[in-house]
């Protein structure tokens, strides 16, 4: 049983490893880019280096932080403590952009073509249907393409969220003397104190820590609060020779987290969008648009069934033409062939049908800021995500247990089953479909 599940990772992570190389051998100003930036996070060295030394590293003083000329001269060199925003697309674009897919075109043709033989048609009085079909098929494909931009827009820009994170003020020492200031303007080598209840500026090395814990959720997912610890020696900090992975330093806040209790002191290694959450920030901007399979499958079902439409309304076309009818009423009637294959409700089932998934999806706290990925959900093969906090939200559940030599399965958690028969009012039917535990509650040894 374990071999075929070996067999099947080695394969997922030899395919992992090659879009890897792709991606970094790939667009030097794009993906490729961003991931060496996001790999080179390795190479941190920062949180190992004495405070002489980190301070001769970032050119500053440990003391009394850098001069208004040093910070100056460094955001010029590093840039400001602001994260780049990718432009932004205006809404008026995103709204034509909804209401020109190739679906919306196919209706807005297909309304058009009802129009237009309305008018050339001699009995307008007598018969209205193209007139009314035309209104209907304008109005859904609009109504629809408004629903679509309106679910779309909801969701907040990935940008927006990690502005989020950024406090306005925060306190440095310059020149020796203690300030409060933007936090746009903290420059790398600024002396920062941090203190409880306020977010990191910036990725900070801590000189000084007094009980001082950080909450790190909002870049790891892990909720617990982490205690920071510096060791000191004839005053001088001496850094974490321990851990060359700065994320399992404990001499490191990251900018985004929050300091949850007590206070420190520290010098600033990193700002703006080369903090560790610049960088997550620069891949999510940078990462390419893929069509979903829903897309895909729509844009290819559009193309099968106009070129079939065409050719119908075509043939029927020459074919009247050829048994001696006059080309208004032959054009009218290829025009009624076109537009009744047209499939006028198949966009309007399709959409509500996604926005009601993302609906329920929305209650699980899932959000989802494009209809067609609720579809590309059911062709994923491979999820790639850290366990603690994401895949278990913090809660370990039992799924196997060893007693007296015997595995027991134990997936099915007995408190939920009993919920789940009493959830059925002592109906016989449900209850039988209710998967049992495989083990018993009344053994001892259990």
């Amino acid at each position: 049983m374990i071999e075929p599940f070996k067999k099947t990772e080695i394969h997922s992570m030899s395919k992992l490893d090659r879009l890897k190389k792709d991606a970094t051998i790939g667009d030097e100003g794009g993906m490729g880019e961003a991931v060496a930036k996001t790999e080179n996070i390795r190479n941190w060295r920062e949180q190992c280096m004495d405070e002489k030394k980190l301070a001769d590293h970032l050119k500053t003083d440990s003391k009394r932080g850098l001069t208004q000329a040093q910070a100056e001269a460094s955001t010029a060199l590093h840039g400001a403590n602001v994260l780049t925003d990718k432009a932004a697309v205006p809404w008026y674009c995103l709204f034509i952009k909804e209401m020109t897919g190739i679906f919306s075109l196919l209706l807005w043709f297909g309304g058009f073509l009802c129009f237009f033989g309305f008018a050339i048609q001699e009995d307008k009085e007598e018969d209205q249907s193209n007139l009314y079909l035309g209104i209907v098929l304008c109005l859904v494909t609009f109504v629809t393409g408004c629903f679509s931009f309106y679910q779309a827009s909801s969701a907040a820009s990935l940008m927006d969220d990690f502005k989020g994170f950024i406090p306005p003020k925060a306190d440095v020492i310059r020149d020796g003397k203690k300030m409060e200031i933007g936090a746009e303007t903290i420059a790398v080598g600024d002396l920062i104190e941090l203190k409880a209840g306020k977010n990191i500026p910036a990725d900070v090395v801590l000189l000084t820590a007094t009980e001082m814990k950080v909450n790190n959720a909002s870049l790891t997912g892990e909720s617990d609060d982490l205690l920071r610890i510096v060791k000191v020696e004839n005053g001088m900090a001496l850094g974490d020779k321990k851990h060359e992975n700065i994320f399992e330093a404990d001499n490191v806040a990251f900018f985004g987290t929050q300091c949850t209790d007590g206070h420190g002191m520290g010098l600033v290694i990193k700002v703006g969008d080369s903090t560790i959450i610049g960088l997550i920030a620069g891949l999510t901007m940078v990462a390419e648009t893929v069509e979903t399979p829903l897309s895909i499958e729509i844009e290819l079902f559009i193309k099968l069934i106009g070129a079939v439409a065409l050719i119908l309304g075509v043939t029927f076309f020459f074919f009247g033409v050829a048994y001696g009818y006059d080309y208004i009423t032959n054009l009218v009637f290829a025009i009624g062939i076109i537009v009744a294959n047209v499939p006028e409700g198949l966009l309007c089932t399709v959409t509500v049908s996604l926005a009601l998934t993302a609906e329920r999806m929305a209650k699980k706290n899932v959000l989802v800021k494009n209809l067609e990925s609720v579809e590309t959900l059911g062709s994923t093969s491979c999820i790639c995500s850290d366990k603690t906090g994401t895949l278990t939200q913090n809660r370990m559940t039992v799924c196997n247990m060893f007693i007296s030599g015997e595995p027991i399965d134990c997936q099915i958690n007995y408190q939920t089953y009993k919920k789940e028969i009493a959830a059925c009012n002592r109906d016989e039917e449900k209850i039988k479909k209710i998967p049992k535990p495989k083990y018993n509650i009344d053994n001892k040894d259990f």
